[in-house]
């Protein structure tokens, strides 16, 4: 069939395919691609969560009195959130330490922090996601006590 205009194709159609690659490729492709990039980035914070609420009720339950089980623990967490790159101000530890210090008892810990959700090298991250991650652990109840 020939178009109404006649043959060949008008000039205002000429190109369009063109735009329309570079619009699809700029408006749906790349922010995909993104998104996908940032789930293993999201995967590794939550081990890293994980990790930290984990080391730090093992800290706490190993200590020999509920006081330094509590610095000890919190610092822990801390550091291994940081070696990860988070800054101090993103990272919030609840260690239950003292509720019940006794064989038996059960220590609980608390990490949440801000990451971004997608970190672009060179460029910087885009947005923020918090995770919150919780551990518990019972204290040794053969545990011989100073």
């Amino acid at each position: 069939m020939i178009p109404a205009t006649g043959w060949p194709p008008s000039r205002t159609e000429r190109g369009s395919g063109a735009v329309e690659l570079v619009l699809t490729t700029a408006l749906i492709l790349i922010p995909m691609t993104m998104l996908l990039l940032s789930l293993p980035l999201m995967v590794a914070y939550r081990t890293m969560g994980d990790a930290a609420a984990r080391e730090a009720v093992r800290a706490c339950a190993n200590a020999l009195d509920p006081s330094s089980g509590q610095q000890r623990a919190e610092s822990l967490a801390r550091r291994i959130l940081g070696e990860r790159g988070l800054s101090p101000q993103a990272i919030e530890v609840i260690v239950d330490c003292r509720a019940g210090w006794e064989p038996g008892a059960v220590v609980s810990a608390t990490v949440s922090f801000r990451a971004p959700v997608i970190d672009v090298v060179g460029i910087g991250s885009l947005g923020t996601v918090t995770f919150s991650r919780s551990y518990r652990e019972r204290i040794e109840p053969y545990r011989s006590w100073p």
